[in-house]
């Protein structure tokens, strides 16, 4: 999902020109002032209502026609006087380029992206917001320090205003593809923190169900801490009035208590995850994993059972299948 963009900026009053020598040049008539005026005013109405009409192709989910509408937008702002163009021309590079990175264009969206030029010491939501797309665009290309880099910009940002669970989750999904899990952990675990702030349980649920795969893998925590994460991530899921999806994290759950070998647990988890699965291929997973979660207890006749539901669904192979988080892990 793309992250809500920053409204159109409006420009600033125009500078004042120092002299450049020491006869004045002379000055435009009264009339050609006016008619530039009008034609500028024209100009910023018309950027005003591109920006508008992409936003709502974007909240429509009509990708292609955000970006026509942004483009045009863009393109209109860069014709306009370079002493009154600076803000419009930088927000409208800025809805350019996220609107490239959501669409798979990463390295153009980039360009653009820096070139809205998102200042250091600025504060608030809306510099969070210019930092968290750069961060997507380096993420996208595989650059990971970067991205991280950008993330943390975010959420310093986004701090007086909360906001920032995307951006650790973000953060975490970084650190586990460059091999740390427990960082990832420590990230998953604040992505949760802010989403409970932000009256998101699912997705701090989420959150936290990933933080405990990230801990296992790390090594570095008992079977306590473990369970206790899990335990965490099922009561705040419990708590949710959004149903859809749970099963991915019902799922997770129950892959978490099978590393732990707390099977019956596993078994519990996997049979909550099922009715909340509708997608055959969903469902055919998580039949699969109370397969082998039956077979580590011994129950070798229910085992048997669940794989070959599983394989009518939707082929049958064996082994237990964790879900992509970060796919799944969205406001």
């Amino acid at each position: 999902m793309l992250t809500p963009l920053f409204p159109f900026v409006s420009p600033m009053s125009s500078p004042s020109p120092e002299d450049v020598s020491q006869r004045p040049e002379p000055e435009p008539s009264s009339s050609n002032k006016k008619k530039k005026k009008r034609k500028w005013l024209q100009q910023e109405a018309r950027i005003q209502a591109l920006t508008r009409a992409g936003h709502g192709a974007l909240q429509a989910g009509r990708n292609h026609e955000a970006l026509t509408n942004f483009q045009k937008a863009f393109l209109l702002a860069s014709k306009a006087p370079r002493t009154r163009d600076t803000p419009v021309l930088q927000a409208c590079a800025f809805n350019l380029g996220a609107a490239y990175v959501e669409m798979g264009d990463p390295a153009r969206g980039l360009e653009l992206l820096l070139q809205a030029q998102p200042e250091e010491e600025a504060q608030g939501r809306r510099h969070g917001d210019q930092c968290f797309n750069v961060a997507l665009a380096y993420h996208a290309l595989g650059e990971l320090p970067q991205a991280l880099a950008w993330y943390h910009r975010a959420v310093g940002h986004y701090q007086p205003q909360g906001d920032q669970g995307e951006a650790w989750a973000k953060m975490g999904a970084c650190y586990q593809a460059l091999g740390q899990p427990e960082l990832a952990a420590h990230c998953l675990q604040e992505a949760s923190r802010a989403y409970v702030q932000e009256r998101q349980p699912r997705a701090a649920a989420l959150a936290l169900g990933a933080a405990a795969g990230c801990m296992l893998k790390s090594g570095r925590h008992g079977v306590g801490e473990v369970v206790q994460m899990l335990e965490k991530s099922r009561r705040l899921a419990e708590t949710s009035t959004e149903k859809t999806l749970l099963g991915h994290l019902y799922n997770d759950l129950g892959l978490g208590y099978y590393k732990l070998q707390l099977f019956p647990l596993a078994v519990e988890a996997f049979l909550q995850a099922l009715p909340l699965c509708s997608v055959p291929g969903e469902q055919a997973t998580v039949l699969r994993n109370l397969g082998m979660a039956h077979n580590a207890l011994g129950n070798y006749q229910e085992a048997q059972e669940f794989h070959q539901k599983a394989a009518d669904l939707h082929g049958g192979f064996p082994g237990a299948r964790e879900w992509n988080w970060d796919q799944d892990l969205r406001k």
